[in-house]
């Protein structure tokens, strides 16, 4: 949880300071790892130990930072597969010396600092010291920093109404994320609150999402946003989709696509990593022992889409949600709540295959319930 307190946020490791560095685009400076030793983010193509010198101040380079600067200046990650970051940064500094810039620089308590995004000196930024105001005026839950963006949780206008999908009870909730750093719209995302285990979900897709548009005053743009949204069709479309999911057996390829954002998360708990992947075995059935492979991925994508494991997919989004939000560091929450996203927003592979909505266990991690799917019907 931060503490949006005197312009600075606690991550979980202690506090937080986010800090403008106003300059020229001649003055930064950018290096990175000898070839031998860089890499590239397979994903996005970024360098992973690229540094920026903002006035003599060693930063590393946060994705946030290239993302800002592929939309200011107009060119993209693919760049990177033909030149190095201090060559792209040269030419540019040849063409736009005088370009002055807002560098945002985060600093953690320990480890070196973090250039955050770039930005217009002139365009106004919502602070730190701003987002506790609101925090603490709109009743805020759940509020946290990461990479240069807070976010909190808040209840809707027409106040907490139970939704009731299937066998649970969920209360409907926005999130609100907010850039501190000058980069992005602020956003609000459609979420429920599963309330037998407070399992928060967030629909972190296009579909459930709204952008609070840009403004002179965005302070004010964002206490008239809180206070006035309550979007109806989002929570329908939400509990739509959560119907469909109880009675959609979870096909291999949308177990594996989780499997592998587990994989991935940093937890609070590092030693907690084991119970999470050994409570996703127990769920879907060991997916690797049930169809004799040694590797998922060497099953064909078509294959993958038409096999079942042995839970719906239902389980898989309660599973997502309780990892994100009790077990999951804030970066990786957010990346599996995206994964929650996308999964409603498409089709699931074997929508409709189980006909019959059956009651779910209330926790499925550290044994806490039975994560077996023990009683219910099976594929």
């Amino acid at each position: 949880m931060v503490d949006v307190a005197h312009g600075s946020g606690e991550t979980g490791g202690g506090r937080v300071r986010v800090e403008p560095r106003v300059t020229t685009l001649g003055s930064l400076r950018i290096t990175a790892a000898a070839p031998e030793t860089a890499k590239r983010q397979r994903e996005t193509l970024l360098p992973e130990k690229a540094l920026l010198d903002v006035d003599g101040q060693k930063c590393v380079v946060t994705p946030r930072f290239w993302k800002s600067v592929f939309a200011r200046y107009r060119f993209g990650a693919s760049t990177f597969r033909y030149f190095r970051p201090e060559e792209v940064f040269g030419r540019i500094c040849e063409v736009s010396r005088d370009d002055r810039l807002r560098v945002m620089v985060e600093l953690p308590p320990s480890g070196p600092p973090q250039a955050l995004a770039v930005s217009d000196p002139r365009q106004p930024l919502v602070t730190i010291d701003d987002m506790r105001d609101l925090v603490r005026s709109h009743g805020a839950e759940r509020p946290f920093y990461r990479d240069g963006v807070i976010g909190c949780t808040f209840m809707p206008k027409s106040g907490e109404r139970g939704l009731a999908i299937g066998a649970d009870e969920f209360a409907n909730r926005f999130t609100l994320d907010v850039p501190i750093d000058g980069f992005g719209s602020p956003r609000i995302h459609v979420a429920l609150l599963r309330l037998i285990c407070t399992n928060g979900l967030v629909g972190h897709h296009r579909a459930f999402a709204s952008d609070v548009p840009a403004s002179r005053n965005p302070l004010h743009t964002l206490k008239r946003a809180i206070e006035c949204f309550d979007h109806a069709d989002g929570y329908a479309a939400i509990r739509e989709r959560f119907l469909a999911a109880q009675t959609s057996w979870a096909s291999v390829r949308e177990a594996h696509a989780l499997h592998r954002q587990i994989v991935k998360a940093k937890l609070i708990d590092p030693a907690g990593k084991g119970r999470v992947i050994e409570s996703f075995d127990r769920l879907t059935g060991r997916i690797q022992e049930f169809y004799g492979v040694t590797n998922v991925d060497t099953l064909p994508p078509r294959r993958q889409r038409l096999l079942p494991v042995k839970c719906r997919v239902y389980d898989l989004l309660n599973l997502a949600s309780e990892v994100a939000t009790h077990s999951a560091a804030p970066r990786e929450a957010v990346a599996i709540q995206h994964w929650i996203g996308s999964t409603l927003a498409d089709e699931f592979d074997l929508e409709g295959t189980a006909e019959i909505a059956t009651e779910f266990a209330d926790l499925l991690v550290d044994g806490r319930a039975d994560p077996t799917g023990a009683g219910r019907d099976t594929p």
